[in-house]
This record gives structure tokens, C-alpha cells and sequence, in this order.
């Protein structure tokens, strides 16, 4: 059987789909995986097949102005500016969309590419499956990410509004250029939103993170929506992009010569003054008697020039599934295959979130009692500091434990989201 799997957007959306795409090779499948330009490298250093697929939206982050709408911790603004980078980059993605799919015997996308998706399959009359990273379709448990304040708790009816204004506005926008595909792919005219399209047609759409982290969610979705638990890249994969455990030697010696640090890794966060960052991260855990663990790799904090006192090591990308079960706790910006990653490994978890589902798997750690939660631009010393002994209260650690032990019960994930692909082809 051959899968396609096209892809945009940025490493948290491709990575789960490579661990996927792994497990479908070694089932014997022959597995093609689209990748925007800048991660095309990252799935083929693994052994998939990859072509490029979609715009370098890592590039349009990096930008002033993408710099300026993540500083905002604006959705909207970061909306726009994804949706004017993909309205020029349109015919082109369809073009790299279809090249990717052609011949399958069945296609599997995610929230940023089922659109397009959707229509070739229907143009290729061949079975689809869709991966959402977060909850991405109407449901009374929870808002649309970004629509309200993730420590809100609104009723029912206020929770399916705002799905139905961002389902119908996901439609308006991207009506166009789907029906320019649809045009050439032979296919007529269609008003219908992705949403309404794939309940049409029942395609399965996986939930690929845990249902502990969104109870309740299950129980309303059913069968059609199921949640598998967060794919996870395996070691080998990760050995293959360079994420050796032979690199890691001086930082787990480091870490296991005094007492847990505290893991700080803000990814691709726009800080203006990284030193200042920095003094507020050394400020902290020097107030704290604790130790930090700082990821450089955001901005221009390069480890070899961070000044900061022998309680603070700072180092470059490191392996989370090596180095999150020496730590005793973890702020980060709340992408969910870090937030999976740190809860899991049983690190109570400050998110310091940005914008899209961040706030609102911020508003989940705070809600389920294993972390805190604040918004990236209002960080500063106190705040900080509060989160951080958040973190270290024994109540919040525990609470984090039996999280932990619910998350490693979905180990299964990847073979389970494959069995569920093998069952649409077949």
C-alpha cells in the first residue's frame, strides 16, 4: 500500500506525521511524505521519502513582522500573516499538494493541509484520514484555541459559538484557492468548510495527543474522532536527525552532579534582549536555591557567550526524552509535543505561551493542577518566580505523577493511528 502524507507548517506539525510515517514503512507500507522546505530534510534523515510541500512558515516567524505578531502574542495578526504567506504560495501548494498524493492508495493529512486533502482524495477516489494536533472541530467542552482567555470557563453554548464563527471564517478565506483545486482536478464548485466535507464523507480525524490532557472530549466526540495519545519520534529516528545520546554526555553529567535543575527552553520565542531573559532566568533560580537548565536556541542567546553563574548551564537543542527525566521541572512555550514530552517525563510545566493552541494547553496545565500557565509578554521576575514555585509545591508535584503514569499509558499511539489508516485503505 502506498501512503501520502502532505504536510506544511512547522516542526511540531511535522514530526508527529514522521513517527507515523516510520511506523507505516515498517509495517511494509511505501510511505511519501510532503515537508515544507526547511523540514525537508529533517523527515528524509530518517529514511522517508520526502519532497517539499507548502511554504517555510519557520522563515516568515523569523521575519520582522513575524517577530513583532509572535511578541504581540497575537493570533490574529499571526492569522493574517500565515494567510497572506498561503494565499501567494496557493497555486503553487496545490500543485505540490497533488504531486505528493498521486498514486496512492491512500492520503493522510492534518488540520493546516485536509482541505486540500479532501479534494484530491475525492478527485483520486481513495480513503483519507486527517491528524489534529489539538482540538480542532466544534465541541461544547472547550473554545476554539485563542478565542477566549484560557483560564475562562464558559457554558456549552458559548464553547460551539465560537467554533461556528471559526469554522465558517476558515471556510470564507480559504474558499477560493480550494476551488481553484478543485477546477484543476476536474471536480465542481464547493462552499462546504472541511469540516462539514469530511463529516460527509466520515473520515476518521485522530486526535493525536492524550485524552487526559481534555477530559470530557472523548465522551462527546465518539468513535470518529478518537484520541490516540501524542505520536512520539523513537530513538533510532531521533539519532537519525542528530539527536545523538553521545552529545549529551557533559549536560547529563552537569545535571546529575548537584540536585534536578529546572529546564527553561523557550524555542523560537521572539526575545528581543535574550541577556535580559537570561538575568531574569538566573535572578529566580538564584532566589529559588535551584538550579537551570537553559536550551539556547531562540533569538541570538548563543551558549557560548551567556554569561551566568555556576547554578545556571546553558547549552544548545538538546533530546527531551533524555534530558526531562533528570530535571525537576520544565518552562516552556507550550507547544504540545514539548508540554506532551515534559508531563510525561513527570515535570510539573510553567508554559509561557505565545499564541494558536498554546494559551489553551496552558489553561489545561493549570487546570488539571500539574503547572501554570503565562502568556510570553507579560513575562518578568515576579511572575516568573510565582510560576516557577508553583512548579515546586508538593502538591503540584504529585498531581503531575499520576498524570505522567496516564500519559505513558498511550505508548501505543503510533501503532494504533497506523491501525486505524490500514482500516480506511482497506
Amino acid at each position: 500500500m502506498k501512503v501520502a502524507i502532505p504536510l506544511t507548517g512547522t516542526r511540531g506539525d511535522v514530526q508527529p506525521a514522521v513517527a507515523l510515517g516510520l511506523e507505516l514503512r515498517r509495517r511494509g507500507h511505501e510511505v511519501s511524505v510532503g515537508a515544507p522546505p526547511n523540514l525537508v530534510d529533517f523527515a528524509a534523515r530518517t529514511g522517508l521519502t520526502a519532497v517539499t510541500c507548502g511554504p517555510d512558515v519557520q522563515q516568515l516567524y523569523s521575519s520582522e513582522e513575524g517577530q513583532q505578531a509572535l511578541a504581540a502574542g497575537s493570533s490574529f495578526r499571526l492569522m493574517q500573516l500565515v494567510g497572506k504567506q498561503m494565499a501567494e504560495y496557493a497555486e503553487q501548494m496545490n500543485r505540490e499538494v497533488i504531486g505528493v498524493c498521486e498514486g496512492a492508495d491512500v492520503l493522510v493529512s492534518t488540520l493546516l493541509t485536509e482541505d486540500r486533502v479532501a479534494s484530491v482524495a475525492e478527485a483520486m477516489e481513495v480513503p483519507m484520514v486527517t491528524l489534529h494536533g489539538f482540538p480542532g472541530r466544534k465541541n461544547s467542552a472547550y473554545p476554539f484555541p485563542g478565542a477566549l482567555p484560557p483560564h475562562w470557563r464558559p457554558p456549552a453554548a458559548v464553547n460551539r459559538a465560537t467554533w461556528a464563527l471559526a469554522e465558517n471564517l476558515r471556510r470564507v478565506v480559504f474558499m477560493r484557492y480550494l476551488n481553484h483545486l478543485r477546477k484543476e482536478l476536474g471536480l465542481p464548485r464547493s462552499a462546504a468548510s472541511p469540516a462539514a466535507v469530511l463529516a460527509r464523507n466520515n473520515v476518521p480525524e485522530v486526535q493525536i495527543y492524550d485524552r487526559a490532557l481534555v477530559p470530557g472530549l472523548a465522551e462527546e466526540w465518539g468513535e470518529r474522532r478518537p484520541l490516540v495519545g501524542f505520536l512520539s519520534l523513537e530513538r533510532f529516528a531521533r539519532e537519525a536527525i542528530g539527536e545523538l545520546a553521545a552529545d549529551h554526555g557533559e549536560v547529563v553529567a552537569w545535571i546529575e552532579a548537584g540536585e534536578p535543575p529546572v529546564y527553561f527552553g523557550f524555542g523560537s520565542m521572539p526575545i528581543r534582549d535574550t541577556h535580559v531573559v537570561l538575568d531574569i532566568v538566573d535572578e529566580v533560580s538564584h532566589k529559588l536555591g535551584r538550579r537551570a537548565l537553559v536550551s539556547a536556541g531562540w533569538s541570538d542567546l548563543v551558549a557560548a557567550d551567556a554569561e551566568t553563574g555556576p547554578h545556571i548551564k546553558v547549552v544548545g537543542p538538546i533530546a527531551h526524552d533524555i534530558v526531562f527525566p533528570l530535571c525537576a521541572a520544565a518552562v516552556h512555550h507550550g507547544g504540545i509535543g514539548t508540554t506532551f514530552e515534559s508531563l510525561r517525563a513527570g515535570l510539573p510545566t510553567l508554559v509561557c505561551s505565545v499564541s494558536f493552541d498554546q494559551p489553551m494547553w496552558g489553561g489545561q496545565v493549570e487546570r488539571l493542577g500539574v503547572g501554570a500557565h503565562l502568556s510570553f509578554r507579560e513575562l518578568d521576575r515576579d511572575r516568573l518566580e510565582a510560576g516557577v514555585r508553583t512548579l515546586l509545591e508538593p502538591a503540584t508535584i504529585q498531581r503531575v505523577k499520576v498524570l505522567a503514569a496516564e500519559l505513558q499509558s498511550s505508548s501505543d499511539a503510533t501503532a494504533h493511528t497506523a491501525d486505524i489508516i490500514e482500516a480506511a485503505a482497506g
